[in-house]
């Protein structure tokens, strides 16, 4: 375990083993800025999985907002949770692996224990669907469409959602007691749901979209079968993510410009 101390000088280089997992938080960015060029992560150039460093930031530094320029403060930002979007995915796609090996040895027992951990009930479903009902709900979500909600709905990890509740991607919840209140919203019950970590605050969002009946229609078009390694891209899928919020067609077309000005459409291509 290599201990990264913030204060060491930007050119002095940390020699890091990207299998290695990197645990940090600081209320500074000056410190996660610097843990970042130790350890050579930039999202813009990252081009394989296997150079990307494991980074798994557990909050947000208070004083993000202060950062300048605005391309400096998006940097930060995007390159601090790529690891946390890729580790996610990495772990969907574990069980998609596994879902295709019982779809193929016809292994029903098995199939039922990762339904399980998206909370499908195949009991309820006709057994001539439940593979194709199965194979729709558990999937990566495009790499670029989570960074680029994530950077909208947090604000560029700026909002106090964000910083007070690590909420990257706003989830509502009719619990005071789990989430953050709202200076301003339409239901007096509703919360911003709040988490312990970044990291479980991406697992749920990625958990929402393949479970809520709201993202079917998300679903069915990233639908893809076991044989196909090609996931839809970001930009495209974004055109499916209307039901996010109540702004609909221009939400999409804000997800979309996060995408395209960002360059984040490469980063699909990482899984």
């Amino acid at each position: 375990l290599k201990i990264l101390k913030p204060e060491v000088a930007l050119h002095e280089q940390v020699l890091l083993n990207p299998n290695h997992k990197i645990v940090f938080s600081s209320t500074k960015s000056k410190d996660l800025e610097v843990l970042l060029e130790q350890v050579g992560l930039d999202y813009s150039k990252t081009l394989n999985i296997e150079n990307l460093s494991n980074l798994n930031l557990l909050s947000l530094p208070k004083d993000l907002s202060t950062i300048e320029p605005t391309s400096r403060r998006k940097k930060i930002f995007l390159s601090s949770i790529l690891p946390l979007i890729v580790n996610s995915n990495l772990e969907i796609l574990g069980h998609r692996k596994a879902l295709c090996q019982a779809i193929k040895n016809n292994d029903n027992e098995k199939k039922k224990v990762i339904a399980k951990k998206y909370n499908i009930d195949i009991s309820t479903i006709g057994n001539l669907m439940i593979d194709d009902t199965l194979i729709r709900h558990i999937d990566a979500i495009p790499i670029s469409l989570a960074m680029s909600q994530a950077a909208v709905e947090s604000g560029w990890g700026t909002s106090r959602f964000a910083l007070q509740g690590n909420a990257l991607f706003g989830q509502w919840v009719w619990d005071e007691s789990k989430g953050i209140k709202p200076k301003f919203a339409s239901d007096k019950n509703a919360v911003v749901r709040k988490f312990e970590t970044l990291d479980e605050s991406v697992k749920a969002y990625m958990l929402n979209l393949n479970t809520h009946i709201a993202y079917s229609a998300m679903r069915a078009k990233r639908k893809r079968n076991c044989s196909q390694k090609k996931l839809i891209s970001g930009y495209d899928l974004a055109n499916w993510m209307g039901n996010y919020a109540i702004t609909r067609d221009e939400y999409i077309k804000t997800l979309r410009l996060v995408i395209k000005a960002n360059k984040l459409q490469i980063l699909d291509d990482l899984i």
